[in-house]
């Protein structure tokens, strides 16, 4: 299905990406992740309905809606921007109206650093949302959460930033798992996966 034809599907309208410039410097501008691109990622890397997702700089909801229908998942949008975040609401209106028994989805205003992960997330979703300052923020919050509460957790990224792949690499416990190419792309247009499971990891 194209753009429109999955917009109609799920009830919402998350087509146009953010005009301007954030009002903070570290967030980057909201582009909503193409549904083709969601299209592989779903057929390379299925969810379990027992998944929680968190989404950081989520806009207007593709993502959370996306997984919520097509794996019955709970998923969690976090944006910082109100103006996105009324939007999503209104989406998530009309998903519910019509996909109530599909999934649920939380959609949360708040900056991803001050965000408390959720014991129970186990799948957090980048589409490069804001400097890498705010993304290692992030990571040490579910590595604490991790701690907390032992479960093996994924990065998703989205056209992954060179300075997020170096932190994940060179500084963190989480390793590599799989790409997912887009067909006739460049090269940066991929999905990867990272995993932190402290029961194989000597961090």
């Amino acid at each position: 299905m194209n753009e429109q034809q999955y917009e109609q599907l799920l009830h919402i309208q998350t087509a146009k990406p953010q005009q301007g410039f954030p009002s903070s410097v570290e967030y980057h501008r909201y582009e909503p992740t193409p549904y083709e691109a969601l299209d592989l990622l779903r057929d390379a890397y299925p969810l379990e309905s027992t998944d929680t997702i968190v989404d950081f700089g989520s806009g207007k909801g593709r993502l959370p809606f996306y997984l919520a229908y097509t794996f019955h998942v709970r998923a969690i949008g976090v944006e910082m921007d109100g103006g996105f975040h009324e939007e999503a609401l209104q989406n998530l209106a009309s998903y519910t109206k019509k996909h109530r028994t599909r999934g649920s989805v939380q959609l949360v205003q708040a900056f991803a650093e001050q965000f408390s992960i959720p014991l129970e997330a186990n799948r957090f979703y980048f589409f490069n949302p804001f400097s890498v300052n705010i993304f290692r923020q992030v990571i040490a919050h579910i590595i604490e959460s991790v701690e907390a509460n032992p479960r093996p957790v994924d990065v998703i990224l989205y056209y992954p930033a060179d300075a997020y792949l170096h932190y994940l690499n060179d500084e963190t416990p989480f390793q590599y798992v799989k790409a997912v190419r887009l067909p006739l792309k460049n090269l940066h247009e991929r999905f990867l996966i990272y995993r932190f499971d402290m029961m194989e990891s000597s961090w």
